[in-house]
C-alpha cells in the first residue's frame, strides 16, 4: 500500500455471489472514502492551527471569519486572515507557519467515531472500498502509522500525486471509480466526505455523498450532500441499499441525584431496623427475671 514506486492497478474480482453486479435496481456495492475529513478526524485541525498560530501574534480569531474560511482553500483562507486580523506579516509567509503547524497537530489524527465499524462492515459484505486523499505517497504512509491493518481494508488508495485536478474538480472520485476492477456505474457508489469542496467534486461525479462536516457549519454549505451526518455511527447502510448494519446499544441513563438520594434514605432506614430488632432481643430475658424470682 506505501510503496511509492508501485503502480495503481485496479483491484481483483469481487466477490459476486455475496454481493452481485448491480441490476435494474440500483443499489451501492461501492464506496469512497476520503482520508482527510472522513475517515481521520481533522475537521477540528485548521481551526486549532489557526487559533495558536493568531496567539503567537497576540491576536483572536473572530468567529465571522472562521465561517467565511470554511469553503476557501488554504492559500485562500491564509489571505483573508492575514488582511482581516491585520497581521504583521504577509499572507504567504503566514501561509508557510500554517502549513507548518498544522502537519505538526496532524501528525497522529485520530479516526473518525464511527468509521473502523463501518469499514469492516462493508468490507465483511464485500462492499468494494477505495480510500482517496489530498497527500502524496509519501505522506500518507506517515499518517497511517499506527493503523496500517485497518488501511489493509481497502481495495485501493488514490494519492495526490496520481491524480490531475484536486477538489472541486471530479478527477479524484472519477479515477477511483476506474480503479474497482468491473467499473461500475456511478448511481452504484456512494461519497464520504466532510468538506464543501469535496462534496461538490463527488456531485459533479455524479455520486451520491453523506457529508460528515465541522457541526458549525451552516447548513446552507451542505444542501448539494445525499446526507449530513455529524459522526459514522449515526450512518444506516439500509439507506442506500446495502446489508444491515447492528446498531449501536443506548448509553445507560445516569443514576439521577434524586434517585440516589432515595437509595441513601431507604439503606438508612434498613440500618436502623436492624439496630433496634437486635436491641429488643437483648432486652427480652431482662424482662423475663421478675417472674422467675417469684416463683
Amino acid at each position: 500500500m506505501c510503496d511509492r514506486k508501485a503502480p495503481i492497478t485496479a483491484t481483483p474480482a469481487r466477490c459476486l455471489r455475496c454481493c452481485p453486479a448491480p441490476c435494474c435496481e440500483p443499489c451501492i456495492s461501492y464506496c469512497i472514502f476520503d482520508l482527510e475529513s472522513a475517515v481521520f478526524d481533522t475537521r477540528h485541525i485548521y481551526q486549532r492551527a489557526c487559533r495558536e498560530l493568531l496567539a503567537s501574534y497576540n491576536k483572536t480569531l473572530p468567529e465571522a471569519v472562521l465561517m467565511r474560511c470554511g469553503p476557501m482553500e488554504t492559500p485562500e483562507m491564509a489571505e483573508l486572515i492575514c488582511r482581516k486580523c491585520e497581521l504583521p506579516v504577509v499572507w504567504e509567509q503566514f501561509l508557510v507557519q500554517l502549513n507548518e503547524h498544522t502537519c505538526e497537530l496532524i501528525a497522529n489524527p485520530p479516526l473518525m467515531e464511527g468509521v473502523e465499524r463501518l469499514v469492516c462492515h462493508l468490507h465483511s459484505n464485500c462492499i468494494g472500498l477505495a480510500l482517496i486523499t489530498a497527500s502524496k505517497r509519501s505522506m500518507f504512509c506517515k499518517k497511517i502509522r499506527g493503523h496500517e491493518e485497518f488501511f489493509k481494508l481497502f481495495n485501493h488508495v488514490l494519492c495526490a500525486d496520481e491524480y490531475n485536478q484536486p477538489k472541486p474538480q471530479p478527477d479524484c472520485y472519477l479515477l477511483a471509480m476506474e480503479l474497482f476492477c468491473d467499473k461500475p456505474p456511478a448511481e452504484c457508489c456512494l461519497a464520504f466526505d466532510g468538506t464543501t469542496k469535496g462534496v461538490q467534486a463527488a456531485r459533479d461525479a455524479h455520486l451520491q455523498v453523506v457529508m460528515l462536516p465541522d457541526p458549525e457549519l451552516p447548513c446552507c454549505w451542505s444542501e448539494l450532500a445525499t446526507q449530513r451526518l455529524e459522526t459514522l455511527n449515526d450512518f444506516d447502510p439500509e439507506d442506500f441499499g446495502m446489508p444491515y448494519l447492528e446498531p449501536l446499544p443506548e448509553p445507560s441513563p445516569p443514576p439521577s441525584p434524586r434517585g440516589s438520594a432515595a437509595d441513601k434514605t431507604l439503606t438508612r432506614s434498613s440500618q436502623e431496623e436492624e439496630v433496634r430488632g437486635s436491641t429488643q432481643e437483648e432486652e427480652a430475658p431482662a424482662a423475663d427475671a421478675p417472674a422467675d424470682d417469684a416463683e
